[in-house]
């Protein structure tokens, strides 16, 4: 295979804000998987509540990792804004994690025992995240959660329709799965097996990622393996629509009403329960096509990313509209009206 497909480029791996959401993805992995233990078949209620419905679930986990994103983009990127499901005050992530696990993120700066300050000159961003995206499924052991950052120009999310909308990278890593994606506008989407580490990476020492393209940019000093996703391969049998439901009966019936319609020329669907998953397993090939209605912008914001730098076209329903994503214009626009 060639570099392209083998190994995570520089202008990928060494982007300053990917750079910064591989260390957001490091501490939400950590914490998942610490909380995992804690979580058992009764859903106890120490750790477990629900928010809308009895199955729309929030775990002391997604409030503590949003917690800790929050506290650490105020210090890395100041100005800009974080946007999260739970609203959950900032935590240190200096004051929370020990000091090996902290001394390993990228943006860690020794000498003054904090992290580094990342703001540049361009205009503020928006970070949509959810600390678990799938919660129902990470609550009872089933493999597809993840966590997911999406990051835009602000005031880019809150448009709807076909487009990149100012959307500049996606991250969604999966501890269930064992997995990473990431997208960069213009750069392409990667599989990464496991956790993108930050072993023997240093900010200080790699500011040539604004230019260069994917397909050139050479391998990375850390060798990171990873595969470039280019979304269903041609000649491939059988056509997966991937899709969700509403958890409430008020909403799920007006979409349980219009499935017929919105399957039409699929075979069958896969309801895997996180919106992140479903729109990176698009990327991958694994589903043709996407479409959901009534998603948060944090539920699509990472995934959407690493579609469209798949190859696929994706429509963003902004809060609670129809989301969707194909291989076409022409299908992405059909499943918007069908859904």
């Amino acid at each position: 295979m060639s570099s392209e497909t083998d190994l995570l480029p520089n202008a990928v791996n060494d982007l300053p804000l990917i750079r910064i959401a591989s260390d957001l993805s490091a501490m939400a992995w950590e914490q998942m998987v610490a909380w995992r233990s804690s979580l058992g078949a009764q859903l106890d209620a120490s750790v477990v509540d629900t928010k809308t419905s009895p199955n729309d679930l929030v775990t002391l986990a997604d409030a503590q990792i949003e917690s800790l994103v929050r506290g650490y983009l105020a210090k890395v990127r100041p100005a800009d804004t974080m946007v999260g499901e739970e609203g959950a005050p900032a935590l240190d992530p200096i004051d929370f994690f020990d000091a090996q696990f902290v001394r390993e993120l990228n943006c860690f700066d020794a000498s003054r025992n904090d992290l580094l300050d990342m703001s540049d000159d361009g205009a503020p961003l928006e970070w949509h995240v959810d600390p678990i995206d799938g919660t129902v499924n990470y609550v009872r052991n089933i493999e597809h959660y993840a966590f997911s950052v999406g990051v835009c120009e602000a005031g880019e999310s809150h448009g709807r329709g076909l487009g990149d909308e100012g959307w500049l990278i996606g991250l969604v890593a999966s501890p269930g799965l064992n997995a990473t994606w990431v997208g960069v506008k213009g750069r392409g989407s990667y599989r990464i097996e496991g956790r993108l580490s930050a072993a023997g990476r240093s900010m200080s020492g790699s500011d040539s990622t604004e230019s260069g393209d994917s397909t050139n940019g050479g391998d990375s000093a850390s060798g990171i393996p990873a595969r470039r996703l280019r979304g269903t391969p041609d000649g491939l049998s059988g056509r997966l629509l991937a899709t969700g439901f509403a958890y409430t009966g008020d909403n799920r019936g007006p979409q349980l009403a219009k499935l017929f319609t919105l399957m039409e020329g699929y075979d069958d669907i896969r309801r895997c329960g996180s919106a992140a998953i479903d729109l990176c397993m698009l990327a991958e090939g694994k589903v043709n096509s996407y479409a959901e209605r009534g998603l948060g912008i944090y539920d699509y914001a990472g995934g959407g990313v690493i579609a469209a730098e798949a190859g696929a076209h994706v429509s963003r329903g902004g809060s609670g509209g129809p989301t969707a994503a194909a291989a076409t214009e022409q299908e992405a626009r059909r499943l918007i009206d069908s859904i």
